[in-house]
């Protein structure tokens, strides 16, 4: 096999073994590329920010350039600034995007243009009048608002 499938069980598994590999081999190259790699990706998000233009900018071209060498293409870049997004090299699989109102981010929702991050949660009470909030309905719906950081976890009740 040339490709890693996914929605297979061993997926997530090899394409971190690539990734660690690609790390070993190129690392050396693209040290920004690999930091990022190492240290700021989830399974297929690369979540990294930069001081400053500049060194985002090396860090995008750093990123491109290593994944590349990989025969992997970069998808979906976001960004708050317009002139990341706009000095872009586009291809048939990268997208430049217009700053968008709100994306996700690990679950999040991150909104850039305020470089904000915002929760969403969905109670299963009904918003009419006569419906009347309970524990029950407070302690199903606490469950399922994803924090991974921890970030709202003072607000949510024991």
């Amino acid at each position: 096999m040339n490709r890693v499938v996914y929605g297979t069980t061993c997926a997530p598994y090899l394409v971190q073994g690539v990734l660690k590999q690609l790390v070993m081999d190129d690392g050396h190259n693209y040290p920004l590329a690999a930091s990022a790699v190492n240290s700021e990706m989830y399974l297929d998000d690369i979540l990294t920010g930069a001081a400053d233009i500049y060194s985002a900018e090396q860090v995008k071209e750093q990123l491109i350039e290593f994944f590349r060498g990989g025969r992997m293409q970069l998808h979906n870049w976001s960004s708050n600034c317009k002139e990341l997004l706009t000095n872009s090299e586009v291809s048939d699989g990268d997208f430049s995007l217009a700053i968008p109102y709100e994306t996700k981010a690990l679950g999040l929702l991150w909104r850039p243009q305020t470089d904000s991050l915002a929760f969403s949660v969905s109670a299963n009470v009904d918003t009419c009048e006569s419906c009347k909030i309970t524990k029950r309905s407070v302690l199903s719906t606490t469950p399922r608002i994803f924090d991974p950081l921890g970030l709202i976890s003072p607000v949510v009740m024991k």
